[in-house]
């Protein structure tokens, strides 16, 4: 094990060598082959990760010409853009969990509940319900797919599914600053007792209609306000 040893095809002219290693110098991979979804589970998943991202962002596009408030129509962009690339990574990851190259553009709800849920949420068109149409996504389901994300990546696959384990990390580390972003110019918005108070009622009745939904996979326990 102490003579210097040549890559393969190399000669002892050339100066290309590698020095001899220990098995036991390389660190072990305590990750387990196993999960609690297969590929077609993920793939199901994805689906409805997608359907949710991708009206994420068809809402948040619509409102930046209603939406009066320069700060916000302009920090919606980044937002926005984001989201359409969370979209576009998720349709991309389905081919790769053999579903077929077909539904490389396919997104489907859980359940006509949250599809029910997706449009109250896009509901708000008027110019003066900038607050209503902040809560919906930011307090409540940009918060519950971060949710939802993290189990995911906690509950599958750890070698074999790492590609999606890494995407969702990606979308996962942006939404939570989207979430900050959000939180904070709702926070400047409502500044009386009035106008927090809208914004508890539509995040308490959101709140309420996501949890019958079952969530964005349909498997929110409406007992607990949790994934199964």
């Amino acid at each position: 094990m102490s003579e210097t040893r040549l890559y393969p095809g190399m000669s002892r002219d050339e100066k290309t060598s590698f020095a001899p290693y220990s098995a036991f110098d390389i660190p072990a991979d305590l990750r387990e082959l196993s999960g609690r979804y297969d590929v077609e589970a993920m793939a199901r998943r994805c689906r409805n990760f997608r359907y949710a991202e991708e009206w994420l962002m068809m809402m948040l596009g619509g409102w930046v010409a209603t939406i009066p408030e320069l700060p916000v129509k302009t920090g919606l962009g980044k937002v926005i853009w984001e989201t359409a690339q969370a979209a576009d990574a998720l349709g991309r990851r389905l081919p790769e969990l053999r579903c077929g190259r077909v539904v490389v553009d396919a997104s489907e709800s859980a359940n006509a509940g949250f599809a029910a849920f997706i449009q109250s949420v896009s509901e708000p068109e008027r110019p003066d319900l900038t607050i209503e149409k902040l809560a919906g996504p930011f307090d409540v389901l940009m918060p519950h797919l971060v949710d939802v994300y993290e189990e995911t990546m906690r509950e599958t696959d750890q070698i074999c599914d790492a590609p999606t384990i890494e995407l969702l990390d990606d979308i996962v580390r942006k939404r939570r600053r989207h979430i900050r972003w959000g939180r904070e110019v709702l926070d400047r918005l409502c500044e009386t007792d009035a106008l927090r108070e809208r914004r508890r009622v539509r995040v308490e009745g959101l709140n309420a209609e996501l949890v019958r939904s079952g969530g964005v996979t349909g498997t929110l326990s409406e007992e607990r306000g949790v994934l199964n």
